[in-house]
């Protein structure tokens, strides 16, 4: 099953186009003319796989209905355990039910969380939502995050309104806003997709029949997050931040207060460095991002069987830093952090830079038992994959 990740998900509409002209800025719909375009991604039936392999808690699967609030203990027992038949029953009484985070055990949906993240440099993760005829999971409401609707079987009609506000991550909008002067309405059929910005009110409908469809979301980082990470740094390094306010300060003279905090601010606006924010940021995305190793059981017998023969392939959507001490090479990426000798340098940037190859191509120290203990540690960590010589994967 080839690949589904962002080029597949925005097809016509190219990347460099989505974000001169629809990120955050306004909605993208796509329709398709074919209703199984996402069929490889997800469906109906691995709602119920999860149901039968395993009781999800609350919290993973649940029921929500906007004509009235739906409480736990309607379906799930003392323990938090969701019961299927009770759930499913408050299906038929107009209830959508919503199954949280289903890139955790959908690989095809995992992998086109990765390739989203590759792009957005933010995280994301996806919702199911399996809703009956005319069911309406939500009031008119915005989200904090950008959602990318993938419509899997029939149909929901979306009303999508003017922005409101650019929200942080904090600031969902649960609260039922008036439902007047909308920008769009669009129906989406099997195959369509829909992207809404953070902070535009929407209302969405299931159509005649039941719908199933899947939202991509993510929170995107901002300036915010990059100013208080670097403005945080500052302030913990200079003592003059530390310095307390003067003694009796709220009945102090206002202009002597000002003239000292416009110096402090002044002294921030020197000493914040960007780079340190940046930095913050981007190892949290980093370890936030743990491996998709397809085959675990097989990926560790391949490992320990390795050659200087054997072909390697950089997994896709890969994303990691590198960071170069006097005594060790820090490698951080798929979630976790490894260390390296420095002489294993320039054959680890080789490994992870090069889409497919043999061991024996890297370069670096001449010795075989140390270019299979690179390799071999790469593959074990979801950083690289055994391939087949015939380009394949193994």
């Amino acid at each position: 099953m080839p690949d589904f990740g962002l080029e597949e998900l925005l097809r016509p509409v190219g990347a460099r186009a989505f974000a001169l002209e629809h990120f955050e800025k306004k909605p993208l719909f796509l329709q398709r003319s074919s209703a199984s375009y996402h069929a490889s991604l997800f469906r109906l039936e691995d709602m119920d796989r999860l149901h039968l392999l395993s009781r999800p808690q609350y919290t993973q699967v649940f029921a929500i209905d906007s004509r009235r609030k739906i409480a736990t203990d309607e379906y799930a027992d003392a323990r938090g355990e969701v019961d299927a038949v009770r759930l499913f029953e408050l299906f038929e009484e107009g209830a959508t039910i919503v199954h949280r985070n289903v890139d955790a055990y959908c690989v095809s949906v995992a992998t086109l969380c990765r390739s989203m993240e590759k792009y957005f440099n933010s995280p994301f993760s996806a919702n199911a939502y399996w809703a009956p005829a005319g069911g309406r999971a939500f009031p008119v409401h915005y989200d904090a995050n950008n959602v990318f609707a993938l419509q899997i079987s029939g149909s929901k009609q979306w009303r999508v309104y003017p922005s409101q506000t650019l929200p942080l991550r904090d600031e969902h909008c649960y609260d039922a806003l008036a439902d007047e002067n909308p920008l769009a309405q669009y129906t989406l059929n099997a195959g369509d997709m829909l992207y809404v910005p953070r902070g535009f009110p929407h209302l969405v409908c299931a159509a005649d029949q039941p719908s199933l469809h899947i939202s991509l979301y993510s929170f995107p980082y901002t300036w915010v997050d990059v100013l208080q990470r670097s403005v945080a740094d500052a302030l913990r390094k200079d003592a003059a931040f530390r310095a307390s306010l003067p003694m009796g300060f709220l009945g102090a003279d206002r202009a002597d207060l000002e003239e000292a905090f416009s110096r402090l601010i002044n002294r921030l606006a020197e000493s914040a460095r960007l780079e340190l924010g940046l930095r913050s940021i981007w190892n949290e995305l980093l370890s936030s991002r743990s491996p998709w190793i397809e085959n675990p059981r097989e990926s560790v017998g391949q490992a320990h069987a390795l050659s200087q023969n054997s072909w390697i392939e950089v997994r896709k959507d890969l994303l990691y830093s590198i960071e170069t001490g006097p005594d060790a090479i820090r490698l951080m990426g798929q979630g976790v952090a490894v260390s390296f000798d420095p002489s294993v340098r320039s054959g680890l940037i080789f490994a992870l830079q090069t889409a497919r190859f043999q061991i024996q191509e890297l370069p670096g120290p001449p010795e075989a038992a140390g270019k299979l203990d690179l390799v071999r540690t790469l593959v074990l960590n979801g950083f690289c994959a055994v391939s087949r010589q015939d380009g394949g994967p193994a």
